[in-house]
């Protein structure tokens, strides 16, 4: 709840005073692409060998995750006018699961290793499945830089991943604090994304964060809701179950905000901005309810 607070304030911060984050906008992308490289570093041999003896229910939960919110994303989308603001709906529904989501399962007692599993998976096959779905989903009136967007998120996401993940292969003990230091800088990453959106967008904001805000908190919503149906239709136990209604809810809208402020144009970035902080409050606000009824 520390965190949610911490996040909260800032964005009340940087709406209020926005440019006491925006001169650090041209290094977000670069940033962006070494926090990926800690990432890439905590996702453990071992985590692996695991995928590789049951590879069935990962990939059965990866293809919910790019059925579902892809699809719930477009169809929250056609609500609103502005071509812009459609496509950035819908680049929120096609990112992959956001680090976050591996936090929050261990918060929640869910299936570590699954979801981890599920976030590198759906990390590095983002690319493609964003060449996939945007094309078809984005909206027809202006002109989508699939192919800019799709590199982007090649050079940001998959090739300082895979680089983590080969070097703690090659050199499991990493230096000790070195997995605590990689998810703080990762959860830094996040929030200062999420505050130079929002500071990019005071005037967006102003007027559409209201109404976007109850659509992307419904697309989260959906997100939880049918994930669950996915995992109790395919008699998942319930912590494997808990697991991929946590990843599927929470999408990588950190990275949407970084692709969408490049190749959609600020209001683009909006969305993911307003998801980020969403899914971080409805899945904070499950830890009590985790606690009361177990």
């Amino acid at each position: 709840m520390l965190v949610l607070l911490g996040i909260l304030t800032g964005v009340t911060l940087a709406f209020l005073y926005p440019e006491s984050v925006l001169w650090m906008r041209p290094a977000l992308q670069p940033a962006f692409a070494v926090t990926m490289f800690f990432v890439g570093t905590l996702v453990r041999p071992e985590q692996v060998r695991a995928f590789a003896r049951t590879p069935t229910r990962a990939l059965s939960g990866l293809a919910a995750q790019y059925t579902i919110m892809p699809l719930c994303a477009w169809g929250i989308s056609l609500a609103f006018s502005d071509p812009v603001v459609r496509t950035g709906i819908v680049l929120v529904g096609c990112m992959p699961g956001a680090m976050a989501s591996n936090v929050m399962t261990v918060l929640l007692r869910g299936d570590l290793i699954l979801s981890v599993t599920l976030t590198t998976l759906a990390t590095l096959l983002s690319p493609l499945l964003l060449a996939l779905w945007l094309p078809l989903l984005a909206d027809t009136r202006i002109e989508v830089p699939v192919g800019a967007l799709v590199w982007n998120a090649i050079w940001m996401v998959v090739l300082p991943v895979a680089v983590g993940i080969a070097l703690r292969a090659l050199r499991p003990a990493l230096p000790s604090g070195w997995d605590r230091l990689a998810t703080g800088l990762a959860s830094l990453s996040i929030v200062l994304i999420i505050l130079i959106v929002v500071a990019t967008n005071r005037n967006s904001l102003a007027a559409l964060g209201p109404e976007l805000g109850l659509a992307m908190l419904g697309l989260n919503l959906a997100g939880y809701a049918l994930a669950f149906g996915v995992a109790t239709g395919l008699r998942w136990p319930g912590v494997q179950r808990r697991t991929l209604v946590i990843e599927i809810g929470m999408q990588n809208a950190g990275l949407g905000s970084v692709l969408a402020l490049a190749h959609l144009g600020e209001s683009g970035a909006v969305p993911s901005a307003l998801y980020t902080v969403l899914c971080v409050v409805t899945a904070s606000l499950a830890l009590p309810l985790r606690r009361r009824f177990g």
